[in-house]
């Protein structure tokens, strides 16, 4: 009986194991299908869209976190629920493109709205990150115009977040390898010092380092535009901080 028991409990483990097993490899990866729009009235007044979609994001939870953490970000002021791009764009042409017709027509001006946004993957696949770029016009003088990254564990779907380099023993060493770096710039920057410097409101993981992302006029004059220095994985852990992006590609 003892032996029937055992051998009963070995195939037991044997099954949970394999079944284990078998669930992390097919955890699925991202299918993309970009979703673009573009609508243009009253000779300037324009949105255009280039949004990346995972089709299979109801393969699993993780993908669906994924899908629906980059919605919300994208679409910033303009999200619905339950999740829809397709409501969420409308929006955006009811305030760009009607609006701007309202506002601007016969005058040869109008509103203008541009997404455009792309994927990559870094750390041999094991991070996937989002790179969008959004420009602007309601009037004025200039556009805005903004970038962000939004870098995710395709193990976890977790959204990388970077604000703890600037927190803590290592944030002082931190700031100075940031701003040291933003120095050898072709631009007069108008944080006076490293202890001033603040942390970039974006971060991108690439296979060697991050990549910190300024907007316009958050380190320099408004013509130097969007800014962007590079830190090595090493020149980061030279600092003290913790590398928790390539921890979790290992």
């Amino acid at each position: 009986m003892k032996r029937v028991n055992t051998y009963v409990i070995l195939l037991l483990l044997l099954f949970v194991a394999a079944c284990s097993g078998d669930n992390q490899g097919d955890m699925p990866k991202p299918e993309f299908v970009p979703y673009e729009f573009n609508a243009t009235e009253c000779e300037q007044s324009e949105v255009s869209i280039k949004y990346q979609r995972i089709a299979n994001a109801d393969a699993s939870d993780i993908l669906a976190n994924i899908e629906a953490t980059n919605y919300q970000n994208s679409f910033d002021g303009y999200t619905v629920e339950p999740m829809d791009v397709e409501a969420s764009v409308k929006l955006l042409v009811d305030e760009y493109v009607e609006g701007g017709c309202s506002c601007c027509e016969g005058t040869g001006l109008g509103y203008r709205f541009t997404m455009d946004q792309s994927v990559y993957y870094v750390r041999e696949e094991t991070i996937l990150c989002y790179e969008t770029f959004v420009e602007s016009y309601t009037g004025g003088t200039n556009e805005a115009c903004s970038m962000w990254y939004e870098c995710f564990d395709l193990e976890t779907g977790q959204l990388y977040d970077f604000n703890y380099l600037f927190e803590g023993d290592h944030a002082s060493a931190m700031r100075t390898a940031v701003y040291d770096a933003l120095k050898t710039g072709d631009y007069e920057l108008t944080v006076g010092s490293a202890e001033m410097l603040h942390m970039a409101n974006s971060v991108a993981i690439t296979d060697r380092g991050l990549l910190f992302v300024y907007q316009p006029f958050e380190v320099a004059p408004l013509d130097a535009g969007i800014i962007s220095v590079v830190l090595t994985d090493e020149e980061i852990a030279a600092t003290g901080a913790p590398l928790v992006w390539a921890e979790s590609a290992e």
